[in-house]
């Protein structure tokens, strides 16, 4: 996670690591909780049931759920920037590093660039699905309950930038015209793909029509 984009916890700060490691157990039972029932099914009682802590626990340290609720956005996004989403980046930038000299040279470049960096974006969608299903599932049911919740909508704000950035700078790199819209049109792409591929068993997933999906986005910015 870069620097510049720092979330704010808003419940009780712990003063003691031991403290600190309930507060974290809290907020990590609330987030197994949204995965299996939603945001709404985050309720004291739930999460101390969840966590192993008494009641009293969950209330000192969040006497309002909605501090527990936007402190368990904040556990997510901070999760997934780590340790999803950078990885990702990672990666696609170094390839993109490895073939930007060529984008351009030829049109037959072009598209065996265009094939193996979409390959390259679906196989990480395709392992999404299976090992971190998880991240994807409580990504969608944070994304809706901000609709409700305008209190949450200041940590989703510091997530989808930092989630747009990084595709807007990997579109700056390889020379595609404004790359401010060209990310925001990926991303679409892709959170239409995971919303999708969420809705059917993993072994349903269509990765040939993925790939061909991402190919056609690429190539017209190219």
């Amino acid at each position: 996670m870069s620097e510049d984009t720092t979330l704010n916890y808003r419940g009780r700060k712990a003063s003691r690591a031991r403290s600190e490691q309930r507060r974290r157990a809290i907020l990590e039972a609330s987030l197994r909780i949204v995965v299996a029932d939603g945001v709404r099914g985050i309720r004291h009682r739930a999460v101390a049931k969840e966590a192993n802590v008494p009641l009293s626990a969950t209330t000192y340290y969040f006497k309002d759920i909605s501090d527990l609720i936007a402190d368990t956005f904040i556990l997510f996004a901070e999760n997934a920037m780590n340790d999803v989403l950078d990885p990702i980046y990672k990666n696609v930038g170094e390839f993109i590093g490895e073939h930007k000299a060529y984008v351009g040279s030829s049109t037959e470049t072009n598209n065996r660039v265009v094939e193996a960096l979409a390959m390259m974006i679906v196989a990480f969608l395709k392992h999404e699905l299976t090992e971190k299903r998880d991240h994807m599932i409580a990504e969608q049911a944070f994304k809706h309950e901000c609709l409700r919740d305008s209190r949450l909508r200041e940590v989703a704000k510091a997530y989808f930038e930092y989630l747009m950035s990084e595709m807007t700078e990997l579109c700056r790199v390889i020379g595609v015209a404004d790359p401010d819209i060209a990310g925001e049109l990926l991303i679409g792409t892709l959170d239409r793909l995971e919303h999708e591929a969420l809705m059917v068993p993993v072994e349903e997933f269509d990765e040939q029509r993925a790939n061909k999906i991402m190919q056609r986005q690429l190539r017209a910015f190219l």
